[in-house]
């Protein structure tokens, strides 16, 4: 009985080592494959990380393009004095029905002129009785906010700014730069 047992184990054995042989023979492709395509995969996904990141950095840098082409749309218009005067006097006006009244004494309107920069350039001369600072920094507000039409820049301003009590004229040197 004893050499029964012996070749069956021996035979049990040499089947087991026979179906590893097959299994490892056929399936070693198989395995090999699914090990590629976790690699192929582990690959894409950090391609794809450093993809999303310059994506997200594009998109940050179009959101700043985005915010200063409103900007320069400012710059690309064409000045025509009846807008202008237009323009201020509908301000001032509109004004005028709230904390006193504000007078246009004078405008003057300079012909464009080429600056360095590639833009043209027109100077404004606005004189102005206003009634207290406050109306007068109402007015420049106006003029400067980046939600105006126009993109007005000052040079240089005075006004007495000690305590009147009585209405006192300003002049204001406005400058706009367009294309």
């Amino acid at each position: 009985m004893s050499i029964y047992n012996t070749n069956n184990k021996f035979i049990t054995y040499l089947i087991i080592l026979a179906t590893l042989f097959v299994v490892v023979l056929f399936t070693k492709d198989q395995i090999i494959m699914i090990q590629e395509n976790n690699d192929l995969r582990d690959s894409y996904e950090i391609k794809l990380k450093d993809t999303k990141a310059k994506l997200e950095a594009i998109n940050e840098k179009k959101a700043m393009l985005n915010k200063s082409s409103e900007n320069i749309d400012k710059y690309d218009l064409v000045i025509k004095e009846d807008e202008v005067i237009d323009y201020l006097y509908g301000y001032i006006e509109e004004s005028n029905r709230k904390n006193g009244v504000s007078i246009i004494k004078s405008i003057s309107i300079t012909e464009p002129k080429d600056t360095e920069l590639g833009f043209k350039e027109t100077q404004i001369n606005l004189n102005i009785l206003v009634p207290s600072e406050e109306k007068l920094k109402r007015i420049l507000d106006f003029l400067t906010s980046p939600k105006s039409k126009y993109n007005f820049f000052i040079d240089s301003f005075t006004y007495p700014y000690w305590e009147i009590k009585w209405n006192f004229e300003v002049t204001i040197p406005l400058k706009i730069l367009y294309k």
